[in-house]
């Protein structure tokens, strides 16, 4: 019979940090072991040994299980996590000398960071433990107060588990790079005896007198955690993503570093280069971008954008600082994403512009649902898309045709979905207009557009044909049902280079369209924005 540990959070968030200090977007099964420990070695089941409490032989033998047995189902409720922008600041106990006086050392911390969960976490086994294990965990669960820090209080109980619903299944045999999988920490045999170790090493010997002065200018001697028996579980969603969009799967790396809209064309050319570098010799096309000759050229390649962590993706992926977004079309062949997920397993910096240096964040790497990437408008808003940044026409358009930006970022579109419009038909000027009005039907619709004047057309198209003109512009468009709402998608000459990622931005439910607007930040610096214009 099924077997489940429920984790109900009061206060309806979860706070948590990794190694690295980031937040934890959720409770591992490896805090749920810790937690369970903590109980059962300072708890009422605490037996005495050599002067001192221990874990018992029944709460042990509970915990080996633990270890021995990763849950084969998880249940994760819809998340929002919040990276935190506030800052305050504790005292640390620690002294800090000053020219003229000690004081006491500040800390900073994150108050604001942590994760919303709408539901309650569940982990989950297909055969329940023996009795005497589940009698065990049974009665350890309520002497549990929190799991990650005292700011996430929670009630934690056992249940039937047949009566829970899952979210994620155990793939014992998924890559790191799967679509749709969760990373989850768990234990590994001897994690209790491992952390058993640390704390006696922190805490069974006193420390001389010398050493237990204070002094003039302290730093802390908290230990940190040993994690030698620690090991990555991945966990696929139940609810399979759909392939049935241009770019199913995005492998989401996150940096360490800030990234200007105005560069972040460069930086994925520095990405482009960096991958191509690690591949080596017989790089896909689908990386480089080149074709042989006569080999059918596909609607869309690899395409590298940078993301900040102010975009609306969705469970808050993207909390770093920047992230490098790798989107993966959906006719990739199997074998030249093996080559890419090689390529970013290597990945550990970029060099950008000017020399600059920005690592990878690892471990960090995610893959996610291409069709699910934005998060859903909020009730009464409607969905528009934005253009970040700048987008760059596809063609010099169709000449005597009352050609107009609108048309070139209808035809853009449509250049990107056109495997989804079949029956369009013609050559040349006859087959761009039929494309752009194939889209039209589908619902897309300019809603605003400026063009960009500047001469700095590098921050918007890598390389262009000699004999064309870049004329970058900025827009808000309606995609009607040509895109659900959370769909990954650029459009443009440089979509696959850093150029017109199309962002959400929701609006209020009648809005007239007039009335919108470029926010001040998005607008493309340095040059002269203007409506409208032939392209």
């Amino acid at each position: 019979m099924p077997f489940a540990i429920v984790a109900e959070l009061p206060l309806g968030t979860y706070r948590g940090a990794g190694q690295d200090g980031r937040p934890e977007p959720m409770p591992s099964v490896v805090r749920l072991h810790s937690a369970l420990l903590c109980a059962a070695g300072f708890g009422p089941r605490a037996v005495p040994r050599d002067g001192t409490l221990a874990v018992s032989e029944a709460d042990e033998a509970a915990l080996s299980w633990l270890e021995h047995n990763p849950p084969d189902r998880v249940r994760i409720p819809a998340l929002e996590i919040n990276a935190g922008r506030a800052v305050a600041y504790r005292d640390d106990g620690t002294i800090k000398k000053t020219k003229t006086t000690a004081t006491i050392k500040k800390l900073p911390k994150n108050p604001d960071a942590n994760t919303a969960a709408n539901g309650h976490f569940a982990w989950i086994w297909q055969e329940a433990p023996p009795p005497p294990v589940r009698a065990a965990i049974e009665q350890l669960c309520p002497d549990v107060a929190y799991l990650g820090t005292s700011e996430s209080p929670v009630r934690l109980a056992t249940a039937a588990g047949d009566g829970i619903e899952p979210t994620h299944d155990r793939d014992v045999g998924a890559g790191l790079f799967g679509t749709g999988l969760t990373v989850i920490e768990r234990p590994l045999p001897g994690r209790t005896a491992e952390l058993a170790d640390a704390h006696y090493a922190a805490t069974g010997k006193p420390p001389s007198a010398a050493r237990d002065r204070f002094g003039s200018d302290e730093k802390s001697l908290s230990p940190v955690p040993p994690r030698q028996a620690v090991e990555a579980a991945l966990y696929r969603a139940l609810q399979r993503p759909s392939p049935d969009v241009p770019w199913p799967q995005v492998i989401v790396v996150p940096l360490d570093q800030e990234i200007d809209e105005k560069d972040r064309l460069a930086w994925a050319v520095a990405a482009h280069r960096a991958l191509i570098k690690l591949i080596g010799y017989g790089a896909p096309p689908l990386v480089t971008g080149a074709y042989p000759a006569g080999v059918h050229r596909p609607a869309n390649r690899l395409a590298l954008h940078l993301l900040d962590p102010g975009m609306p993706v969705e469970g808050g992926a993207c909390q770093a600082k920047a992230s490098l977004a790798m989107l993966v079309p959906h006719d990739a062949e199997p074998s030249d994403f093996d080559v890419l997920q090689r390529a970013v397993e290597g990945l550990t910096s970029l060099r950008g512009p000017g020399g600059r240096v920005c690592q990878v964040i690892k471990p960090g790497a995610r893959v996610l649902d291409g069709s699910r990437f934005w998060r859903a408008p909020e009730p009464g808003r409607v969905r528009l898309w934005r253009t970040v940044p700048a987008a760059v026409p596809d063609t010099r358009g169709a000449w005597g045709q009352g050609w107009t930006f609108a048309h070139a970022a209808l035809l853009s579109l449509g250049f990107v979905w056109k495997d989804w419009l079949p029956g369009v038909a013609g050559r040349g000027d006859d087959y761009y207009q039929a494309l752009a009005v194939a889209a039209s039907e589908r619902g897309a619709a300019v809603v605003h557009l400026k063009a960009v004047r500047t001469a700095e057309v590098r921050r918007y198209a890598h390389k262009v044909n000699e004999h064309a003109v870049v004329r970058p512009y900025t827009a808000y468009l309606r995609l009607g049902d040509l895109a659900g709402p959370g769909t990954m998608q650029a459009i443009g000459q440089s979509r696959h280079l850093g150029g017109g990622l199309l962002v959400p931005f929701d609006i209020a439910d009648g809005t007239p369209a007039d009335s919108v607007r470029l926010p001040v930040s998005a607008s493309p610096l340095p040059g002269r924005a203007e409506d409208g214009g032939g392209s």
